[in-house]
This record gives C-alpha cells, structure tokens and sequence, in this order.
C-alpha cells in the first residue's frame, strides 16, 4: 500500500508558516543564507527547488554567488558574515566544493545553530550522542515517516545507506526511538534475502527500480530514499513501486515521498536551536 505523506506535509508547511511569521515579527532568525560557487547545474536547480519551499512558507531567501575561481577566504568571510547577522537564521553551503577548498575548514566555520544541513563536527558529534535537534534534512524525512507508520520501539529495521546524511544518522535517530538497526551498504551480501527479515527496510543507494518485490517480507514498511533516473530520463527511486506497493504493507513513492518533505525539513532547522 502507498503511503501517502501529504498530511505530514501540510503539517509540516503549516507549523513552518508560523515559525517564519513570528520570527519575521521578532527580526530574528528570518532570513536563509545560500552560498553557490559556480554556475553548475544540480546546483542551481536545487537552489530553484529552495527558494520554492522558501516562497512557500513565506521565507526570505538570499544567495550569494561566486565564480569557480574564488578563494577559500572569500567564502568564509561570507560565512563570518551571516554568522553575525541576526536575521539570518541559516546558512547553506552547496557541496562538492572546489577541490582548492578545505570543506571541512568551511563547514566548520558555521556556527552550529545556523548549520541547518547539519554538517558542522559538533552538530554530528550531538546526533552519535542522543544530544542532537539539528539533523540532516533526508535522515529527518525518513525518521518522520518511519514514526508515522508505526511504533519504532523494539522494530527491526534496515538502512541500505551508510552515509554521513541518510545511514549513519539515521541509525542513531532510529536507535534514540528504541529500534533495533541493521546498516547495510553497497557490499552486503545478499540483501534481497536479508531485507525480508526486517519491519522496516530504508533504502538509499541510488539504484533506479533495483528493490523488487523478491525482496518484501511479511507485514514490511518500506521508505525509499533513493533518488535516481530511469533509461528515459525519469525520476525514479530504488523502489520498484509498482511491482512493491501491493506487496508491502506501506512504501513511499518517488517522487512525492521522502523528498516531497526535505526541503521544508532543511528550512525547519533554521528554527530547532529555539526550540
């Protein structure tokens, strides 16, 4: 069966409405900072796919753009100066970075209250120990949906993901809820027969359509994070939905699931430090 996120969307746009609104009031934290190096085209499209979620919930946005050539100094006086400004209550630093840059020198720079992709050392140290509220964006997407499907105490649950933004953090989270987690990745060996096993399986590799429904087992709650493009260019996760929905007792489309909520998530991180 096809879960259907919309009503934690709506949700989520109407609380964000009223978070901007107030801090709109209070000239305070208001604002989101992008900081773009290039002109390359994920990220202006991603940038596009922001200011959209932004508009949304009435937010603010500014960007500033520098050329390919800039230097790691330029950026990090940027940073220094929406660190300091109180109305901007989040900064966002597209990555891959040039490779003449310190990504690590430029993520840590952000103080951690306006790291809303949540890749400062301190905000990642917070997670691995149950101290975290500023969580990567996806990882908090699926954490959300996970708890909408079900009590995630005691459940078995598998991540096909291991990284710093989905997999790793996503297992904490899991693991702050009492669930019992399994990380698997890109040489377990084989998943199909392993993913059956579990209540809830997340996946995340980026594979188009690789999960079929050989790989369900009984009961199962299936989240795809996964974002990849079919042979005639279509958006495609790493589900097969429609071999899977009506095998699984739920699963996330894509699109219209897991992503259909970052965003929003990415903005409501400009709010967590208050809360």
């Amino acid at each position: 069966m096809k879960f259907d996120v919309s009503p934690l969307r709506e949700k989520l746009l109407e609380d964000l409405k009223k978070k901007v609104a107030l801090a709109k009031e209070r000239e305070i934290g208001d604002k989101l900072l992008i900081l773009r190096i290039g002109d390359k085209k994920a990220d202006i499209s991603y940038e596009n796919a922001i200011k959209k979620s932004a508009e949304s919930v009435g937010m603010d946005v500014a960007v500033t753009v520098f050329d390919e050539g800039a230097s790691e100094g330029d950026v990090l006086r940027e940073v220094e100066r929406g660190n300091k400004d109180g109305r901007i209550g989040g900064i966002l630093i597209f990555h891959p970075l040039p490779k003449h840059f310190d990504a690590m020198a430029i993520d840590r720079a952000i103080v951690p209250e306006k790291d809303i992709d949540c890749l400062s050392p301190l905000n990642q140290w917070k997670i691995f120990t149950g101290q975290g509220k500023m969580m990567p964006a996806t990882a908090k997407s699926a954490l959300m949906i996970a708890e909408a499907m079900g009590d995630l105490e005691g459940k078995r649950v598998l991540i096909i993901n291991r990284s710093m933004v989905i997999g790793k953090p996503l297992a904490m989270m899991l693991l702050d809820k009492n669930a019992t987690v399994t990380l698997g990745h890109s040489r377990t060996k084989n998943i199909p027969q392993l993913a059956k096993d579990y209540d809830v399986v997340v996946y995340g590799t980026g594979q188009s359509r690789w999960v079929t429904a050989d790989f369900v087992g009984e009961g199962q709650c299936i989240i795809d994070c996964g974002i990849a493009f079919d042979e005639k260019g279509k958006l495609t996760g790493d589900v097969d939905f429609d071999e899977v929905v009506d095998k699984a007792h739920l699963v996330t489309s894509v699109p219209g699931g897991v992503g259909s909520l970052t965003n929003l998530l990415l903005l409501d991180n400009m709010f967590v430090a208050s809360i």
